[in-house]
């Protein structure tokens, strides 16, 4: 399918970046460069797909021609010259990359994140509380801020300020009340994020200050493996967090478990070191390989009136500061306190005043409400606990008794002016406004300073010199940190002046990058450039472009504590329960683009240091498409590449999207701008897959977050055809799934199935233990009691009054060891799958010699006959799509059904009212007028004359009639066509195909002489991922591994050779069903199955089910066939053991282990567990070594080899009797009803 095939081997010599390599002719530029590991640059390129040359991204240089070239398109010559990469080059990619962004109307990040001073992924953190991912949450968190559950309670929330909520209901997301949440949740669960480090890399790092920056700064370096040192002042950590918040808003326990998770991680914390004082920067100097500064504004300042140092006149900060290295209150009972100021810290005095009884307290701020920069909920909290305002008031004068002791304060009222330097309007004194008012204790929080006594040490110690700036703060680079001496950086306070908590962390976080960078020996430059779109590069966000677009909700409130109980130092603020949280996540409008880390426009943007406003003009602003259930667009990112409209072309076949007008008006759309629900869209998700913006995603049904996720590859579990695809998780909650090159789907196509059928593995449902029903519900139970319970079922009867079943999704490995338990232990043949039950055996080697996938592409002609494969086989659909557009090959459809979606993809339709009779007057008709190939027949086939004798004894004209084909010239041109058509191949579905008709199409290939050959013969799809596996391990009464019969001499030998037991069972019963029907059989044993839930006919099935006296199911999930039974054994995921698939044309696919299972046994280790309850010894360590017996025992058999001759089968009816849908598999019916009910089918 991709272009490379039209590559030769023809090879030519190239000069690429001044190196003589090898290419090929028909080779493009970028293919070649590719090949030999250069990347160059593109967006609009797929290699599924022929080169478009749109986004002029991946221009080179080639010598002789004029104009940089197009390297997707521009195919190379012998003696080429080509360079990738100058700055010519990187100038034009750059400007065609600011072109593209310039109408890119869309948010990289959520403004959240981006207004976080730490840059702390709010909205992945919130849509993994949505999922109750609480430890992952707190690692995501941790990755930029160390403290997030004393940041949920303390934080100042400027990401709260930049929520979009505010647009629609004037109040953010509660985004530190969800992350206190998370990591409440986290803590008490008891299963604790711990990061990993890298290696130790030798280097000392001592760091100043154990308070937020300080420690921040220790965790993020420990992280890189560095050893570090921290000294504090203080006899406990925290800094400004344990001595300046008081208990009732962050408990010390709280600080405590987060400095320990620093500590744990090998961080050593010296207390009472004061540098200058009982600390040394010479010994410092000596020990470490550098310093970091992270020294808090610890120090009060003063009211700035006069007698302001009267007595009981306090610093804030001092205040509080007292109360925690004394552990004493301050006694304020019948006391009036006044409080100057309006920042956090003021309410953090105010509200601890009136913990020490203060009979009244004042809050003195000299601007209006508006203005106040504290927490508008510490506002409203304080009221609550009788706090009084005195709003447009300054002090103007401390009044003292006789011995100096504050007696009462002279204030005057204010009005608002002009704006400051804040924004804020400057406070104006009103002239003859003074009043007084008594009082017994002032409280100034009016700012704090740093206190840098320690610059004399270090500069009386060091050739360079430490500097302050003119506010007597640390000078040091903005975007390192660094100080003027190299070896030393300062973060926090010591550097910007009083900040908030996450400001300190931010700092922390960069000083430590910095400082990492230094010791290693490398620049040092700071965080990297990242290119982030943004909005409001475009225009501000306003309320009109929200309201109406999104559901209103209201903020969930925090619970606290009653106002009345708020006497003591007791947490007020109680935490979110479960409903509150899961009401707040959903507020989250998911700003950020879900392509955040996969986007290849940002990551080339990025590389290019592109300016997004370098050409700002206009730009379009469309509404994002949710109409469809699974892809939802949103053309603002679009950048019209056009891949989405061509692989859905050129690839599906369905032309659901195009290119709505013309120029700088161009979108992509569906046809004729309607819901991708009204035009032939197969809802594949292909268009997912080309899109290298996120303007089409996966429309899913869970916040995307978005988050870099973990993968890993597997095989899909879905349909026969065993595409490789990878399975992107967030430990292990399964978010999206992607198509992987793989032997089959070698260009890494994949159908709906995979991309939309994953949410089974997120389900909470799932069994995870086995259960025991007792009188009519379900207990959970060890392995070993229902060990006991089986071994006793078995053993109290017949063992062919036992009967296994074994569904087709389940690996070769498991149908082996099911039908081993059955022979060797419990001694039965009694060993078959619902999913072909009553069907007989045709479809048994109807895969041998069919055609490959890979030859589809040089077909001149295929039919398609009983088969819906765009929506069941998809990805055999997009093979010969590709042939029909590619190489012109005629798609001709036989089907039964009026309505049939393939209609509209093919060139030719004959209706039909059966399969059987149709394919039978085929047959007919060639071999009375004596068009077979006799040559193929004489030197192939077997049985030729007795299967044309019975053909032609039946009446032609009664099978036309009963074929629905009322035509005959219409059959007869049709067997004319196929039989004259050199490369002709028959594609056909077990779904829609019985097996008689099965077999009389593989007569009429053997009758033309077309099986075998190459690009010719037939392709049969099955309906299940292994059901082709039920065949090739023995899930049969008659047959064995390899399809042997189960009676034959040498098999039996080696059989028990291998398993190492002295008998294997003879009788062979191929009508199970009559004998359940009968009473036969009394123990009924369903691994993987569902036959109650998919059948056809549920009263039937379910009065055949309930014949059996004991009834066990294995499976993911309470079916109904679950539900029915008296055991239920858990069943492990594929990804969880490990294994193979025989898809549908014997191609055996294999995957290994990638998770550790969620259940105590996988299901290859319950039934070697059972085994050996009745003597059968496995030494089975994984799924590989079950795999090399079943290799050991076909080893052993005679060889089979294809295409050396075949059986002609005369059918005398059809056998249609389909007892189950779905594959009996309820997995595919849960997704299958999923799916038709989102689409209205």
């Amino acid at each position: 399918m991709m272009v490379t095939e039209k590559i030769t081997m023809d090879k030519l010599n190239i000069v690429l970046n001044g190196k003589v390599v090898s290419g090929f002719k028909g080779e493009s530029i970028l293919q070649l460069a590719k090949r030999y590991g250069i990347e160059i640059p593109t967006l609009c390129n797929d290699e599924r797909l022929e080169p478009y040359s749109s986004c002029f991204l991946c221009v080179v240089e080639v010598e002789g021609m004029r104009g940089l070239q197009p390297a997707c398109s521009t195919k190379i010559v012998e003696g080429m010259k080509v360079t990738t990469d100058n700055e010519k080059i990187r100038s034009s990619r750059k400007s065609a990359l600011e072109l593209l962004v310039s109408n890119h109307y869309a948010d990289c990040i959520a403004p959240c994140k981006l207004t976080c001073p730490a840059g702390v992924d709010v909205q992945g953190y919130i849509a993994l509380i949505d999922k109750g991912k609480y430890k992952e949450v707190v690692g995501l968190i941790k990755q930029t801020n160390p403290f997030p559950a004393i940041c949920g309670r303390v934080c100042v929330r400027p990401c709260e300020l930049a929520c979009r909520r505010n647009l629609l209901e004037d109040v953010g997301v509660g985004i530190d009340y969800l992350k206190r949440y998370a990591t409440d949740k986290e803590f008490e669960s008891g299963d604790i994020y711990i990061p990993s480090a890298k290696l130790n890399t030798g280097k000392n790092i001592s760091i100043i200050g154990a308070g937020p920056g300080g420690l921040t700064a220790a965790y993020y370096l420990a992280l890189e493996g560095h050893n570090i040192d921290v000294y504090e002042a203080q006899k406990h950590p925290g800094g400004m967090l344990r001595y300046g918040i008081p208990p009732y808003r962050l408990p010390n326990d709280v600080i405590d478990r987060e400095v320990k998770c620093i500590t744990d991680f090998g961080v050593k914390i010296y207390y009472e070191k004061k540098l200058g004082e009982n600390l040394s920067y010479q010994d410092l100097k000596s020990k470490y390989d550098a310093l970091i500064l992270s020294i808090g504004s610890q120090s009060g300042s003063r009211i700035g009136c006069e007698n302001d140092n009267a007595g009981n006149v306090l610093s804030g900060i001092d205040f509080l500061r007292n109360m925690e290295i004394t552990g004493q209150h301050y006694d304020f009972t019948g006391k009036k306190v006044a409080v100057i100021g309006g920042g956090n810290t003021a309410m953090d005095c105010c509200r601890t005043a009136a913990r020490c009884g203060a009979e009244k307290t004042y809050i003195i701020y000299r601007r209006t409400e508006k203005e106040m920069p504290a927490n508008p909920i510490e506002i409203h909290e304080s009221r609550l606990e009788g706090v009084e305002y005195m709003f447009l008031t300054a002090p103007g004068k401390v009044n003292v008794d006789e011995k100096g002791c504050l007696k009462s304060l002279t204030c005057f009222k204010m009005q608002l002016g002009e704006p400051d330097a804040s924004g804020r309007r400057r406070p104006v004194k009103v002239d003859n406004s003074e009043f007084e008012i008594e009082l017994d204790y002032i409280l100034a929080a009016i700012g704090q300073k740093t206190n840098v006594n320690f610059i004399d040490n270090i500069n009386n110690n060091s050739d360079e010199k430490l500097i302050l700036n003119k506010w007597g703060d640390i000078e040091a680079n903005k975007i390192t940190l660094q100080t003027s001496i190299k070896s030393i950086f300062a973060a926090g306070d010591s550097v910007t002046g009083p900040a908030t908590l996450i400001e300190a962390i931010a700092q922390g976080r960069k000083a430590a990058g910095s400082c990492h960078q230094f010791v290693m020996g490398l620049p040092v430059t700071g965080e990297k450039f990242e290119f982030i779109s943004r909005k409001d590069n475009f225009k501000k966000q306003v309320s009109e472009d929200y309201v109406g677009r999104f559901r209103e909700q209201e903020r969930e409130e925090m619970p606290t504590l009653d106002p009345k109980e708020r006497k003591n130092f007791n947490e007020v603020e109680l935490g979110y329960d479960d409903k509150q949280a899961a009401g707040e996540t959903e507020r989250c409008l998911e700003c950020g683009c879900a392509a955040n880390f996969i986007c290849d426009l940002k990551k080339y943007c990025t590389e290019y240091n592109v300016d997004q406003k370098k050409y700002s003009g206009e730009f379009k602003n469309h509404d994002v498409n949710f109409s469809h259930p699974f892809i939802e667009i949103d053309n603002n990112k679009c950048i019209l590449c056009s891949r989405c409209v061509r692989i859905c072309r050129e690839i599906v076949g369905a032309n659901a999207l195009g290119l709505v007008n013309r120029g700088f008006e161009t979108f992509v759309a569906p046809g004729m701008k309607n819901s991708l629900l009204k035009t032939d869209c197969e809802s594949c998700g292909m268009c997912i897959s080309a899109c290298p913006t996120g303007a089409i995603s996966e429309n899913v049904i869970f916040k995307p977050g978005p988050y870099e996720l973990d993968s890993f590859d597997t095989i899909c579990n879905y349909c026969s055809v065993g595409c490789e695809i990878t399975l992107h998780h967030k430990n292990g909650f399964y978010m999206k799934v992607t198509g992987k090159n793989g032997v089959v789907n070698t260009d890494g196509n994949i159908c709906r199935f995979p991309k939309f059928g994953y949410n089974y593995l997120n389900d909470k449902k799932r069994i995870l233990k086995p259960l025991l029903k007792t009188n009519g519900k379900f207990a959970e139970i060890s392995f070993e009691k229902a060990y006991e319970i089986i071994c006793e079922k078995i053993k109290s009867v017949m063992p062919d009054e036992n009967v296994f079943f074994a569904g087709a999704r389940l690996s070769n490995e498991e149908l082996y060891l099911i039908q081993k338990f059955a022979r060797a232990a419990v001694k039965t043949n009694n060993v078959s799958s619902f999913h072909y039950l009553g069907r007989e055996n045709g479809y048994a080697d109807i895969c041998k010699s069919n055609v490959p996938f890979s030859q589809i592409k040089n077909a001149n002609k295929i039919y398609l006959v009983g088969s819906e494969i765009n929506y069941e086989n998809a990805v055999v659909g997009y093979m010969i799509n590709d042939a029909k557009l590619k190489n012109n090959t005629k798609i001709e459809l036989v089907t039964d059904n009026e309505n049939s979606r393939m209609i509209k993809k093919v060139d030719r339709v004959l209706f039909v009212k059966s399969y059987y009779y149709f394919i039978k007057a085929l047959n007919h008709y060639i071999l009375s007028n004596m068009l077979e190939n006799r040559m193929f027949i004489n030197d192939k086939v077997k049985g030729f004359d007795s299967y044309k004798k019975s053909l032609l004894e039946e009446d032609f004209n009664s099978i036309l009639n009963k074929s629905g084909v009322f035509f005959e010239k219409r059959l007869v041109d049709f067997a004319n066509d196929y039989n004259n058509t050199m490369n002709a191949i028959i594609v056909f579905s077990e779904r829609h195909i019985s097996s008689d008709a099965a077999k009389e199409i593989r007569n009429l290939a053997l009758i033309t002489g077309k099986l075998g050959k190459t690009s010719g013969g037939i392709i049969c799809l099955k309906e299940k991922n292994n059901s082709q596996g039920l065949f090739d391990m023995g899930i049969m009464p008659s047959s064995s591994v390899g399809g042997r019969s189960i009676l034959d001499p040498a098999l039996i030998t080696e059989m028990k050779k291998l398993w190492i037991i002295k008998k294997l069972p003879e009788n062979v019963d191929n009508d199970l069903y009559s004998s359940i029907q009968n009473n036969k059989i009394k123990n009924l044993f369903i691994f993987g199955e569902d036959p109650l839930g998919c059948a056809v006919d549920k009263e039937k099935i379910r009065n055949l089910i309930n014949r059996t006296n004991f009834r066990l199911v294995q499976d993911f999930f309470m079916t109904e066939t679950a539900e029915t039974a008296d055991l239920i054994l858990p069943a492990s995921f594929q990804f969880e053991s490990g294994g193979s698939y025989s898809n549908a044309q014997k191609f055996v696919v294999t995957y290994d282990m990638q998770r550790e299972p969620l259940i105590e046994k996988r299901i290859f280790g319950q039934l070697t567990d059972l085994m050996s309850k009745f003597g059968v010894i496995n030494k089975f360590d994984f799924s590989h070594d079950i795999t090399m017996e079943i290799a050991a025992l076909l080893k052993k058999l005679p060889d089979d080899v294809e295409g050396t001759s075949f059986n002609l089968e005369y059918t005398e009816k059809s056998n249609c009797n389909r007892m189950f849908n779905y594959g009996c598999d309820n997995l595919i019916k849960i997704f299958e009803e999923y799916f038709n009910s989102k689409l209205n089918l």
